[in-house]
């Protein structure tokens, strides 16, 4: 079968290998119906984020199962099913103190970092991390799950209110998810980007978008102050605590581990003003399943499809030159690729 290896010299390839087994009476067998190339998979091949050579990439999945192990009771052969690539332990102090997205042994069961991933075409699973997708909801869209619930995650540990005034720094898949799960809960959003086609894709969706190409955070927001400020870059905090209001959050959710903030906890103090980061899902997928099926909008965040063996096709509409590691102009926001598919001609969006 063929799969998207992370290589020993930490470059991406297609490559030909057997089929998986089944090891564990708790194993399940999925065909991988669609992968979505999520930030993470950007930041390995840029060498930005570590990642075991030699591995699978891919984590955002949807799939059909095709076989089960002996002691496996929640999914049958022939159920569509979202992957959780969140694996954890149950029983380390994170995993007992409800912080099982921060598990003692994920550092060796990181699906698509430290343990094989998604972009192959068959992927087996321990059955607690499926979960069931409605018939109504497509495999495209369920690679929108995991991302999501990352997304939920997250906002669940901010303040957040129907009034709220939001402020999201980047309009990348994340940005958008961010954006339009602030808006379904009643919120005022305000979305900034500086990729020229990503401002265009978010003034399809929002009213209020900002131009960080041509103008500074600041000076557009200088008489702006937002209750919740989300970051997706992982850079601008700086800037942040200087557009969030009194009693406001501010939420870190993008990973640049070259970027440095200086910061006066004395302003913080002054003005009740917190900083949280959040990372991967925690008990998220049940409720973004149904966010899903209920908001339409979530779908048009996926502009592009393609079969495996068009993979590099696929990055390069992302930016990202797979022979140098080199990231260019953006054109698109969330690509799907069909493990399973070959012979298709490249298409692209759901919603045209």
């Amino acid at each position: 079968m063929k799969a998207l290896i992370f290589n020993e010299s930490e470059i991406l390839e297609i490559v030909d290998i057997p089929k998986p087994t089944l090891s564990s009476d708790n194993d399940v067998l999925i065909q991988v119906k669609a992968t979505g190339i999520c930030g993470t998979d950007l930041h390995i091949l840029k060498k930005e984020y570590p990642a075991q050579p030699g591995i699978i990439l891919g984590h955002e999945s949807s799939g059909i199962v095709e076989e089960v192990g002996s002691r496996v009771k929640n999914v049958k052969p022939g159920d569509r099913v979202a992957l959780d690539p969140t694996y954890h332990c149950g029983i380390c102090f994170y995993c007992q103190n409800d912080r099982p997205n921060y598990c003692a042994e994920k550092h060796h069961t990181e699906t698509g970092v430290s343990h094989n991933g998604t972009f192959v075409e068959y992927h087996v699973v321990n059955a607690s991390f499926l979960h069931h997708l409605p018939d109504d909801l497509s495999f495209e869209e369920a690679t929108l799950v995991e991302p999501l619930a990352c997304v939920l995650n997250a906002l669940r540990q901010t303040q957040i209110r129907p009034e709220f005034r939001v402020l999201i720094v980047g309009a990348g898949p994340l940005g958008l998810l961010f954006g339009l799960a602030t808006r379904s809960m009643g919120c005022e959003v305000t979305i900034g980007e500086v990729s020229d086609y990503r401002i265009e894709q978010a003034r399809l969706l929002f009213a209020d978008v900002q131009n960080y190409k041509n103008n500074d955070l600041l000076s557009i927001n200088s008489v702006r102050r937002f209750d919740l400020v989300i970051d997706t870059s992982g850079k601008s905090l700086e800037k942040l605590i200087k557009v969030v209001d009194r009693g406001g959050d501010i939420l870190i959710t993008g990973l640049d581990y070259s970027s440095e903030a200086k910061i006066k906890p004395s302003h913080l103090t002054d003005n009740g003003i917190r900083i949280i980061g959040s990372i991967d899902s925690n008990l998220t997928f049940a409720p973004v399943i149904k966010m899903l099926r209920h908001n339409q909008d979530f779908k048009k965040i996926i502009t592009h499809i393609f079969p495996i063996k068009e993979y590099e096709a696929a990055f390069q509409i992302l930016g990202l030159d797979l022979k140098t590691g080199q990231r260019g102009e953006i054109k698109g926001n969330k690509v799907v690729i069909h493990p399973n598919t070959f012979e298709i001609n490249t298409f692209r969006t759901l919603n045209n």
